[in-house]
Order: C-alpha cells, then structure tokens, then sequence
C-alpha cells in the first residue's frame, strides 16, 4: 500500500465518526503482539492543555538523551504530525506500511479513524525502540483508544471544562469522571486544581492524585519572539518557547509527572527542552512583513477564556486588531465569544475546513449578537480572509486567527509556514 492509498483508507474511516470504547483496540492490538506495552508511557487528558502539556514533556524527555515517541491530535496540515519520534513526524512509508498492517488486523472493519492511528503509533513507537511515549487523550479518558496503557509511567489531568458534552456528559463531575479513567491504581497521577464537583470525581478514581495548585511564576516576556521567562519553585529561571499564563501551568504539570514518574531529568535537560518546545497555533505570532498575524486554535470556552486572558496581557492588545473568527458547528459559539466579546471590533467570520464548519454566515450573527458594535464581515475561508488582510492598504497591523484547531492549520498554511 502507498501512503496515498493508505490515507485514503484512513479517510473512509471518517474522523467525524466516533465511537468510544476499548474492547475492539484491545483485541486489535493483541493481534499485532500488544505494542502498547513494550513502552513506557506518560498519559495525559483534560479539556485544554494537554497537547502543550505533552509537548513539554517530549521536548524536555528528549533533551535528557532519550528517544521519545510523541502521538498527539488533531493534525494542523498532515495527519503524520500526530506520531513522531524524536520531534520527527513518522516517514510515508512507515506510515503506509504500519497503516497496512493495522488494516489486516481489523477483519470486521470496525476500528475508527482515531482507533487505526493509535494502532500505527504504537507499532511505530515499539519498532523505533523508544525509550518513552507522551501520549494525549483523543477524547474523554476512560473510553479512550490510547487507555489501553495499563501502567502509565504517570498519568496527568490538565483541566476539567464542558467541551464534548453528547460523548462526557453535562456536569463538570460527569467530565471529570470520564477523564479521570486514565488514572490507573497504585500508578502516579497529577492534576491540576481542578473545580471541587470535577475534584471529587478524580479522587473517586484515585485515592492520593498529586495536585499542581500553582503555575511556575512570570519572570517576563519577548512576546515578538513568542517566548516568556519563567520561575520554579527552586528559584531558577527558565525560558519557555510558548506564551500565554496557562502555559506557566502546563510546565508545572509535566514538572510534577515527571517527577514523580521517578525519571532522572537534569536541570540542563529542563533548560534546552523548556526552551526549545514548539506547539503551533497556541498564541503563536508570526511576523509577515511589517504586520502580525497571531494564530490560535482555541475552540471551546476555556480555550476562549484563556486567549483572552493572554491577548490582554499582550503588547497587540493595545492596538486596533482584526479577529478573524471560524467555529465547528457542534462548539458553543456563544460560550466561546462571550470572553472575547470585549476585545472584538473588527471580525471576520470564516469557514474552517472541515464538514462540521459552522456556516460564517451563522457565525457572524452570532458575533453581533456577543459584540454588537464590531463591525462583521465574512469572507470564504482563512486563506481568503489572510490574504484580504495583508493587501487591504490601512488595515490594522495585527489581525488573530482564532476558534478551531482546523483554522489554525489552514492560517498557517495562508501564511507559509509549517506546523
């Protein structure tokens, strides 16, 4: 099978479709050997931060000398991005050749799209003979493909926030549940100060979690250059390639993992890994010309809170902007606007590339109806709107792409950059 061929078999598995539970990767991965214990891996969920989260642990893992396998979703522009060994995305004909494999072990044709990409990360991981896998929670936790790992090195909750409600239930308890089955008996387990209804849930599911209650401290920022300076609680400074308050969270998430994983990471590993990470589209500025386009692929209104909270704390906050918006037609648009509503004078509602895109025309009303003096207009889609943007003579030097991850990857691909 070519890799064009094997991503055609992959996309007639249609990512939109969902259907959460472990029994059919359980017996998928018996099949081939059960790679998903030959190592040793980090787990981590939560409603938002836990792709940073595991970004920071690859990178700082990496930097201590180790072969790290990295699987993450959703992709911006190539669904390889997902697996990586190294910071490497996995070649083509790895890709086509383990993706085959995957297929023969699925004689009813039952697994889902996210179920056969767990597959081939964890055949890729165990043939590259990785020292370690950061693996991240495709959706809610207990039902999810990768929690197969039964002896999660740690096992890390970075946030409990309503998102994916029809598949994890209305409550913030109900959410937490369902992420807090990734926590495995006697195996480390780090959360976040989590709301007390999502705590007790967690405890529900591990009697004595490690809870991270405060991030590492501000010690400034080059927000050009998209990096922040950052304290421990040993006092010494860090310099982290990620903006934004919540990523000082982050970093003391995968701080506590690893530390109580019992893995040996140097202070030095800690400094070259914290300052060379990179996790595109989280408030990610780029410099085009004399003008800034800033990508983020918030798309739920913890997301949402979390932007605006880092556009205020920004230099471009205090300047006249362009916002241009798209969102999945299944996100809570209006829990998603109301924290940026403050902020929105000039916004342009686009359709991010995905079937499940809200119509633009919905989007702009409801932007009016969030922010009733901006002025909206719509345009196709973010390559349209981006390109609008850099021609348009006397528009504002600094416009945000926003509101879905699929956006993001097409922003940056309007602007001519990689994820």
């Amino acid at each position: 099978m070519t890799f064009a061929q094997a991503l055609e078999a992959l996309e007639a598995r249609q990512e939109t479709r969902i259907e959460l539970g472990l029994a059919r990767v359980r017996r998928h991965l018996a099949r081939l050997g059960r790679p998903d214990r030959r190592v040793p891996a980090f787990h981590v969920a939560g409603t938002n931060g836990k792709g940073s989260t595991c970004a920071v642990l690859d990178a700082v893992l990496r930097a201590s000398g180790r072969r790290v396998g990295l699987y993450t979703s959703p992709h911006l522009r190539d669904v390889r991005e997902r697996i990586r060994v190294d910071g490497r995305p996995i070649p083509r004909p790895d890709f086509a050749r383990l993706m085959t494999r995957a297929l023969g072990a699925d004689p009813t044709g039952r697994l889902t799209y996210f179920e056969l990409l767990t597959s081939v990360a964890f055949q890729h991981f165990a043939e590259r003979r990785c020292d370690v896998a950061v693996l991240e929670t495709g959706l809610g936790g207990r039902l999810d493909a990768t929690n197969v790992v039964e002896e999660p090195l740690a096992a890390v909750i970075t946030s409990v926030d309503h998102d994916h409600q029809a598949f994890l239930g209305r409550s913030l308890g109900a959410i937490a549940a369902q992420k807090a089955g990734i926590l495995k008996p006697g195996r480390p387990a780090v959360v976040a100060a989590l709301p007390p209804a999502a705590m007790a849930a967690v405890r529900r599911a591990h009697p004595a979690p490690r809870v991270v209650r405060r991030p590492w401290a501000a010690a400034g920022a080059d927000w050009r250059r998209g990096v922040q300076l950052l304290r421990a609680p040993s006092g010494r400074t860090f310099r982290l390639s990620l903006l934004g308050r919540r990523q000082r969270r982050n970093v003391a998430l995968a701080a506590a993992a690893v530390k109580v994983s019992g893995l040996d990471v140097p202070v030095a590993a800690w400094r070259r890994g914290l300052a060379s990470v990179r996790w595109p589209a989280r408030f990610q500025p780029l410099r085009l010309g004399s003008r800034t386009l800033i990508v983020d692929g918030g798309h739920n209104p913890e997301a949402a809170r979390a932007l605006a909270e880092t556009w205020a704390d920004s230099p471009w906050s205090r300047r006249p902007a362009r916002w241009i918006l798209g969102l999945l037609r299944d996100k809570d648009a209006s829990g998603i606007l109301a924290p940026l509503s403050a902020h929105l004078r000039e916004v342009v509602a686009v359709a991010p590339p995905s079937p499940r895109a809200l119509d633009p025309l919905e989007l702009a009303a409801a932007v009016r109806r969030a922010a009733p003096g901006a002025r909206v207009t719509v345009e196709r889609d973010a390559a349209c709107a981006v390109a609008a943007w850099r021609r348009e003579r006397g528009a504002a030097a600094v416009a945000v792409c926003a509101g879905s991850l699929y956006l993001a990857g097409a922003a940056l691909a309007a602007a001519g950059r990689r994820p």
